[in-house]
């Protein structure tokens, strides 16, 4: 069932707007601007909604932001979590095919370049109450789990022996991170790709 919400319009009947929809459009004027740069003007016009109903729906900036990362998690991020999860398929192509899918995600059309999540450490670097919080947690969480999936690669075989599971954790992270933060750039994809898959070759020439 879809969530519905009311606005009301100058004149006339009072429209109702999919929770989504609105969500879509917070995610899209948050990850355009950034958290610290997009003003509560910014909001209504991205949602046609006035502030008084803004706060009414989503309680302060913060839960706007709130609603618009989970759209994010919900619409883009979980094309990756498939990925991640797939055990059907070795460690080694997990990991390629993950991060060539990331690249794919912050570089593609239909959305501003870059990761919301990524970007979020940036936004609250100097908070970590709250939401701020809660994403630091979420980041390093991630983290945790790589470093769970490399040991068991490595336990498996898969993971050649010279460098520790909290070592790649770390590597794989980091770059996703850095291919997010390159695709602001525009980089030419086909070199993109061929450095991730030199890097991974590399990174498992031991096995």
């Amino acid at each position: 069932m879809v969530n519905i919400m009311t606005i009301k319009k100058k004149a006339g009947r009072p429209r109702l707007v999919s929770e989504d929809i609105l969500a879509e459009a917070l995610f899209q004027i948050f990850a355009c601007k950034g958290y610290a740069n997009t003003s509560i003007n910014d909001l209504t016009l991205a949602t046609g909604m006035k502030p008084a109903s803004l706060y009414l729906a989503y309680g302060n900036k913060p839960g706007m932001y709130a609603a618009a990362m989970e759209y994010y998690r919900k619409t883009w991020l979980s094309g990756l979590v498939e990925i991640l999860s797939d055990e059907r398929i070795p460690f080694e192509q997990r990991m390629r095919k993950f991060l060539h899918a990331a690249f794919e995600l912050f570089s593609c059309d239909g959305k501003p370049a870059g990761c919301m999540m990524t970007f979020s450490a940036l936004a609250f670097q100097n908070d970590k109450e709250g939401l701020a919080g809660q994403l630091s947690n979420e980041r390093q969480a991630f983290t945790e789990w790589m470093e769970k999936e490399a040991e068991k690669a490595q336990q498996a075989g898969e993971l050649p022996a010279d460098i520790t599971p909290q070592e790649f954790a770390c590597f794989v992270v980091t770059l996703e991170k850095g291919l997010a933060l390159g695709a602001l750039d525009k980089p030419v994809p086909e070199v993109i790709s061929a450095m991730i898959d030199r890097v991974m070759t590399r990174m498992f020439a031991k096995i």
